[in-house]
This record gives C-alpha cells, sequence and structure tokens, in this order.
C-alpha cells in the first residue's frame, strides 16, 4: 500500500467539501451493469460524526477519514459473463485535513494520474487544477543522507529541535522489492559498512527505503519511495496512540508521520546542505570510511590467518 499526499486548490472549506462528497447521491450519474441493467455500486461515507482534532506543529489541524467504493466496467470486458472479470470494484479512504485555511487530503494510493482520477470523481470534479499532487521531496542523495545519520547514530536526534531519531534504514531495489542493504545504528560495524558500500554501488536500482524512527514517544517504521509516496506499517507502530481505535490510531499516525516526522527529517537534510554538513565532499569521506574500516579488518584477518595459520 502506498499513501500519497494531494491538495485540494478549489478554496473550498473542509466541511464543504466532505459534504459535497457525501451527498453524491445528488451528482453522481448512475452506471448500469451491461449485461444486467442493475446499477453499479457507490458509497461514500466519513469514519467520524464530527471531525476529530489533532495538534501538530503547533496548529489544530481538524481531519476526518472519507472511505468511498464504486464500481466500474472493464473496458474490453462489456460482454463477460462472470462478473467478477465485468465490473470492477474499487475501494480506499481519503484522509481529510485542513489547518483552517487549506484543506488536503494523503489517500491510500500511489502518487499517480489513476489515483488523481479517483480524487477528482469523489469530490465531482471536472475543471482542470482542482486536485494536485503534493508529494514529498525523496532524492538518492536524501537516502544515502540518511544512512550517513544511522552509521554516526549516538541515539540522538538527528537535529537540536527534532526529537527524532532514525533507529535503522533498510533499502530495496527493483520492481520485485529485493532488500538490497540493511544498516543498524548500533549494529556491527563492518557489517553496516558493507551493507552501506551496497546501497551506494547500487544506489541507482533503489526504488524506496524503510526507516524505522523514534519520534517524541513514538516508534513508526516508513516507507519512502522516489515516487514522493509513503507507506506505513502500522501493525509494528508503538506509542500514545496504540490503545486509539482503528480508524482514530491509522489518521493520528499518518497524520503526524506526514505533517511532522517526515518533514523534519527532510528539513533537516535540506540544513546540513545549507550549513555544509552535507555534501559532494561529505559523500567521498563516508565512502572513504567505510572503505577504510573494510580493509582495516581485512588486513587484521590477513594477519591472524598469516601468523597462526588458522582457517
Amino acid at each position: 500500500m502506498s499513501l500519497s499526499r494531494w491538495s485540494d486548490n478549489t478554496e473550498k472549506s473542509m466541511e464543504e467539501i466532505i459534504s459535497n462528497m457525501l451527498n453524491y447521491e445528488e451528482w453522481n450519474i448512475s452506471v448500469t451493469d451491461p449485461l444486467t441493467d442493475e446499477d453499479l455500486r457507490y458509497n461514500i461515507t466519513k469514519a467520524f460524526e464530527n471531525n476529530k482534532v489533532i495538534e501538530l506543529n503547533g496548529a489544530e489541524i481538524n481531519y476526518n477519514i472519507i472511505n468511498y467504493e464504486y464500481e466500474r466496467v472493464r473496458t474490453g470486458e462489456e460482454s463477460n459473463e462472470m462478473r467478477s472479470s465485468r465490473i470492477h470494484s474499487i475501494a480506499g479512504y481519503i484522509i481529510v485535513y485542513s489547518d483552517n485555511v487549506r484543506t488536503q487530503y494523503i489517500t491510500n494510493k500511489p502518487n499517480n494520474d489513476t489515483t488523481k482520477t479517483v480524487l477528482r470523481k469523489i469530490n465531482n470534479y471536472t475543471s482542470q487544477g482542482e486536485i494536485k499532487s503534493n508529494p514529498f521531496q525523496i532524492t538518492e542523495d536524501f537516502f544515502i543522507w540518511m544512512i550517513s545519520k544511522v552509521l554516526n547514530s549516538t541515539n540522538e536526534s538527528i537535529d537540536e529541535s527534532s526529537h527524532l531519531v532514525i533507529k535503522k534504514i533498510v533499502g530495496f531495489k527493483g520492481s520485485s522489492h529485493d532488500q538490497l542493504a540493511e544498516v543498524i545504528g548500533s549494529g556491527n560495524r563492518i557489517m553496516n559498512a558493507l551493507s552501506t558500500l551496497a546501497f551506494l554501488f547500487e544506489n541507482e536500482e533503489v526504488t524506496y527505503v524503510k526507516p524505522v524512527i523514534e519520534y517524541k514517544s513514538h516508534t513508526i517504521e516508513l516507507f519512502l519511495k522516489l515516487s514522493g509516496s509513503i507507506d506505513i506499517n502500522f501493525e509494528n507502530y508503538l506509542g500514545d496512540y496504540f490503545m486509539d481505535p482503528p480508524e482514530e490510531l491509522t489518521a493520528k499516525v499518518v497524520l503526524m508521520v506526514a505533517l511532522e516526522s517526515i518533514p523534519n527529517i527532510i528539513d533537516s537534510y535540506g540544513n546540513d546542505i545549507a550549513n555544509e554538513n552535507w555534501s559532494i565532499n561529505q559523500k567521498i569521506e563516508l565512502i572513504k570510511g567505510i572503505g577504510e574500516s573494510i580493509q582495516a579488518k581485512v588486513n587484521e584477518k590477513v594477519s591472524r590467518l598469516s601468523n597462526t595459520g588458522d582457517f
């Protein structure tokens, strides 16, 4: 699953947007099954009767969850007598949230044109520019910077104000999502060095990374993707929201990650670049240091074998 972030550019209030979604019977044009003439399913509901409030970045954020499900006829399958092949069901959820100035969405779909089409359909939007993708700015260099933070970790925050520690980072490559490397702050130095080299030498193949972070009183396993989408392993979440009802936990963790945790990491990365604490020279020193550590271990092993003859 992926979580992607989107902006609503209509200048409607959050209440107007949600009200319009829920009043779909007033604007939705029913689609019928070409073989049975039955109306295809179209349903939109909200998780909470009244909008919830959470404080993030020193501001009150109003939020709700919109659950949707609708059916459409598969192109080219209109005459297929098997309904499961003829009719395709599309379902998901949208976290709608606002700081009382702008309204944005986070949905459990990837950052692509198909997701934009779904959001436009749920809102009954027909004009261009009403929904705009708002991806996280994630790059390969950002991944390497995160690894450097893990390697140099002393269980301290990535900067003085973030209250955030990156405990571990795992890299994955290709469409098959093969694990490429795992770097642990408190792990074996040589294993970390070898994993980091594997990551650096094959970084063009990396598609996403999985960092485990400690943020304030929360421990969260994230997935950060070059597409600008993210994901969260809710099963491994530990923190203040652990005992909340499932939908409320989901909304709170997603909003905290999207509005505080990840922006804090990206901001720290940007500050390191601006303050020249991260540059091509730092990357060179990182690689040289890793190489020297491995070479020293190799020399030590060779010396031991030469002196003792042990395998």
